[in-house]
């Protein structure tokens, strides 16, 4: 995989500018002030560019999956899911095929690994940890997977994606949102499955009176390209704590906030689940 630190280009979706105005001029301009080229990609069907989008296995291999999600099964919601070949053909993007489902977010890059939620058993039709669909999926991607548990906890949160859990701060380093609040458990198994690995762990704990859970977990959600990092801030308490673990954990980025409170709360995601970021 192409690592985060080695790309030079960040594409949004269309509907971004269509149905965000303001977010997209705001971040458009953040982006060319921080000296971070951008594009848009066209015939999107909604603004989670990670989802949908190939994979980057190296500089001209692109790995496009079947991108089948759960949570837009239901008829009424279909029309939200894109399609990449359409995409990718505009972009004159060259790629492979794979059958396997399989959502962007649902992937995070940690060195030699990747890390993904065991909701992909489930996607695949599959027993978790099934050998034979553990071995087919790390040779179509080309990488050891350290399996992470996840369950719904809500039905405001049906993803079961990785970047919503952690993120690779390089080295052996990964930042990890404060999930011991809402399951203490499958918190712990997941710190430990990265330790096991040799990962140094530093869980994004907030030392206030009241803190805002419904938005601080997205933190760990920022977008890295180069040696440039845009970090969700919400204008809450959080933020100044949030800045000082992701600079610290990125000692040699520039890091800066971005306010999107809006998009947290209405769509579940935050900076890494809007953008796809590529070597070009």
């Amino acid at each position: 995989m192409i690592y985060d630190k080695d790309t030079n280009f960040v594409y949004l979706s269309d509907r971004l500018q269509e149905w965000y105005p303001d977010t997209f001029n705001r971040l458009t301009r953040k982006l060319n002030v921080m000296g971070i080229n951008w594009g848009l990609l066209s015939h999107t069907c909604d603004i989670w560019a990670r989802d949908y989008m190939p994979l980057q296995l190296s500089e001209n291999d692109f790995l496009l999956y079947q991108y089948q999600p759960d949570y837009l099964a239901k008829e009424n919601d279909r029309e939200y899911i894109s399609n990449p070949k359409q995409i990718c053909d505009e972009l004159d993007i060259t790629y492979s095929e794979t059958n396997l489902i399989i959502d962007g977010g649902n992937i995070s890059i940690c060195g030699e690994f990747l890390v993904m939620t065991d909701k992909v058993f489930t996607e695949n039709g599959k027993e978790k940890y099934d050998s034979d669909f553990i071995r087919l999926l790390q040779e179509k991607l080309n990488h050891k997977i350290i399996f992470i548990p996840w369950h719904k906890i809500s039905e405001e949160e049906p993803f079961g994606h990785s970047d919503g859990f952690i993120h690779w701060c390089n080295g052996n380093k990964v930042l990890m949102t404060d999930h011991f609040k809402a399951d203490c458990k499958e918190a712990e198994t997941i710190k430990h499955l990265l330790e096991e690995k040799g990962f140094e762990i530093t869980v994004m704990k907030f030392d206030i009176e009241k803190p805002n859970d419904d938005l601080n977990w997205a933190y760990v959600n920022y977008l890295q390209v180069g040696n440039n990092i845009l970090m969700p801030a919400f204008g809450i308490e959080e933020d100044k704590q949030a800045l000082r673990y992701i600079k610290d954990a990125n000692p040699d980025c520039k890091v800066e906030p971005f306010r999107m409170k809006d998009l947290v709360y209405e769509g579940g995601g935050a900076l890494h689940c809007m953008t796809w970021n590529i070597k070009k």
